[in-house]
């Protein structure tokens, strides 16, 4: 097979001798590119749906360009223990011909010129905690207007902060981040400035947009927060909205197809990804449109079942109930490159063992509540105790390949020398670029469960947020409002009636799901977004075991922190108690409660401190394992460059 045939046809890249954790990209539907010469008639802006993520240190890395790929930038994830680096997110453009197929990639010769738009209108929106779409088997809890107090004709002016819209043009502009003409920033409660980020290019003229500093603050004196979620008065500086931008092809102007960019929290285990992504919540809207198909032709091991399988395995390194359900489910180590090897056999020989795993999965549809099956994750409807809905499934395009994959009809194309050379965007072929951007931005994201989410939530999994398939061919594009203003007024209440239908008094403000405004998909997230953090760690129940989480691969559970590894790594101690330090885990979140003797620290204790410790947290990296001890992975994953949570503290913490 050659390299191109293979790398639009069939690929999905990740195994390299050992390693599971190289490049895993794959077409949503395979193009041929265009032929030399193809006249431009169209172009779009990718990836489709963006992620920067806030951050308080001054130095930054690029946000995820190949699906799966995400290597550990000089210096770390953090800058010291204190500070952690900026994720930033580049955006291109990429041209096609009449037929479809991708011509080139534009930029500066082509007159670039870009405009963004964000605001952050979380304190103007409604209390949320729980999905709106879950029907009877978990109906949305409504919620009233956040900060109801102020009036409706002083809403927009006093709680949307609107940075207005931001241009930019031209190769390596705003080098420095100092330009006050590419600042994104607006007011909150009428007076208070924030940042919510800055926008620069490269020296190919794509965009990069800079996130804020992650600050939180109050407009009102003696107002600790009181709820993980919901807090008057407050805000943050989380932001998203549309990124539009035209270029000059041939004589005339083109008016490229816009995209979306989302400024939201930090992952702390930046190299981990969820088992179900935002791409995989998003390709059902996507696949219900008529956008894309479930699976662009036969199922492909690398390209679609790798992912499900690599994801599970890498649980046990941010939860502990994923670490201890290899024992518990008599399941083997997903992560093992062995396994997987072994997995990856299409041969009827290997069908029981494919069967086994397909097993361990919770079947979607809400008949399976099985509490040990995986994933070992809360769902949404979490809120309703005994609801089909209360612990997280696959999608079902997820668990359909996994099905395909298990009867033996798929591809085993698990070894490719052409695939392990991938290393970053550029190595793949042109027509595979621009989805490849778009899969490594939303597959970085937490697709479940959504209580309320992590960096957005529910609504992305409704094709009434995508502009429609008569509008573009592209898929992930969401549908730009034509609303008056920022705020969206339905009513005293939110509700699961009101979300879709819109408020009748108000119809030129659309439906909350449907087509967006800046700042609609990162107002349903909490206020301000680190009491939500910590809150969302896991939940203590009866039964002991497994204890659910929510989302461990962008908030860590349980973690082998640093002082563990160091010791497990001492070949001068005896090897039991090495592994000792290996098999112990302990909370990522410790110390945000309080700490010293006699602790009496409550959970909204928590929720307060978190808003001053959150840059202090560790974040989760892999790293070299030992070579002498039997058991133990050749790669491990690690907590490392974590701060101190005491604040009168003066040293190192383990």
């Amino acid at each position: 097979m050659k390299r191109r045939d293979f790398l639009i046809g069939a690929s999905a890249f990740g195994l390299a001798g050992p390693a599971l954790f190289k490049a895993a990209v794959s077409p949503v539907e395979a193009q041929q590119p265009a032929p030399a010469g193809a006249r431009i008639v169209r172009a779009a802006i990718f990836p489709a749906i963006g992620f920067s993520r806030v951050g308080n240190g001054d130095e930054w890395f690029l946000a995820p360009e190949v699906p799966g790929l995400m290597t550990e930038p000089k210096g770390g994830f953090k800058q010291g223990p204190d500070r952690l680096k900026k994720q930033v997110q580049r955006f291109r453009i990429y041209g096609y011909d009449d037929q479809g197929r991708v011509v080139r990639e534009l930029g500066a010769a082509d007159g670039v010129r870009w405009t963004v738009h964000v605001a952050n209108t979380k304190a103007a929106w409604y209390g949320y905690s729980n999905a709106m779409d879950g029907g009877d088997r978990a109906p949305g809890i409504p919620g009233a207007q956040r900060n109801a107090f102020i009036e409706p004709a002083r809403r927009e002016a006093m709680l949307a902060i609107d940075a207005g819209a931001v241009r930019i043009e031209g190769a390596s502009k705003n080098a420095d981040g100092r330009d006050a003409a590419h600042q994104m920033a607006g007011r909150f409660w009428g007076r208070m400035p924030v940042k919510l980020g800055h926008l620069r290019t490269d020296e190919a003229a794509r965009l990069l947009v800079f996130p804020a500093d992650g600050v939180a603050n109050s407009a009102l004196p003696q107002n600790p927060v009181r709820d993980f979620t919901n807090n008057d008065g407050w805000h943050d500086d989380w932001c998203d909205g549309w990124v539009k931008a035209t270029a000059r092809v041939g004589d005339a102007d083109l008016e490229c197809e816009p995209a979306w960019v989302v400024c939201c929290g930090p992952k702390f285990a930046p190299q981990i990804e969820p088992i179900v992504t935002l791409y995989d919540a998003a390709r059902e809207a996507m696949i219900a449109s008529g956008h894309i198909q479930a699976v662009a032709g036969k199922v492909s091991f690398r390209r679609d079942v790798l992912p499900i399988l690599r994801r599970s395995g890498m649980m046990q390194w941010v939860a502990q109930a994923s670490y201890l359900s290899k024992a518990w489910g008599d399941l083997d180590d997903l992560s093992d490159p062995a396994v997987i090897r072994s997995l990856a056999d299409p041969a009827p020989t290997a069908r029981a063992a494919r069967d086994k795993v397909l097993a361990a999965f919770r079947k979607p549809g809400g008949e399976d509540v099985r509490s040990a099956a995986l994933p070992p994750m809360l769902g949404d409807g979490i809120n309703f105790p005994g609801s089909p809905t209360g612990w997280l499934t696959l999608t079902a395009t997820q668990y359909a390949i996994l099905d395909s994959w298990a009867r033996g009809d798929f591809v085993n194309d698990l070894d490719d020398a052409a695939a392990d050379a991938v290393s970053q965007i550029d190595d793949l072929p042109l027509s595979m670029r621009p989805e490849a951007l778009t899969r490594a931005a939303l597959d970085a994201c937490s697709g479940g469960a959504f209580h309320p989410g992590v960096e957005i939530t529910w609504p992305i999994r409704h094709a009434e947020l995508y502009r429609s398939s008569k509008d573009t061919p592209l898929p992930f594009r969401i549908a730009i409002s034509r609303r008056p203003g920022l705020i969206q007024d339905v009513g005293l209440q939110l509700n699961p009636q009101n979300v879709f239908a819109g408020n009748p008094q108000r119809p030129q403000d659309g439906a909350p799901v449907g087509p967006q405004a800046p700042g609609d998909l990162t107002r349903w997230m909490g206020v301000p977004w680190q009491g939500d953090a910590f809150s969302c760690q896991s939940v203590l129940t009866g039964d002991g075991f497994p204890t659910p989480v929510w989302w461990p691969a962008l908030l860590p559970v349980d973690v082998l922190p640093e002082g563990f590894y160091k010791q497990m790594m001492r070949t001068d101690l005896p090897l039991e108690e090495r592994l000792r330090f290996y098999h112990a885990r302990v909370a990522w979140s410790r110390g945000a409660a309080g700490i010293g003797l006699h602790v009496e620290a409550s959970y909204t204790d928590g929720l307060r401190r978190m808003i001053d410790l959150w840059s202090k947290m560790g974040v989760v990296v892999r790293r070299s394992g030992p070579k002498d001890i039997a058991g133990v992975p050749a790669e491990v994953f690690v907590e490392v460059q974590r701060g101190t949570t005491d604040f009168a503290a003066n040293k190192e913490p383990i």
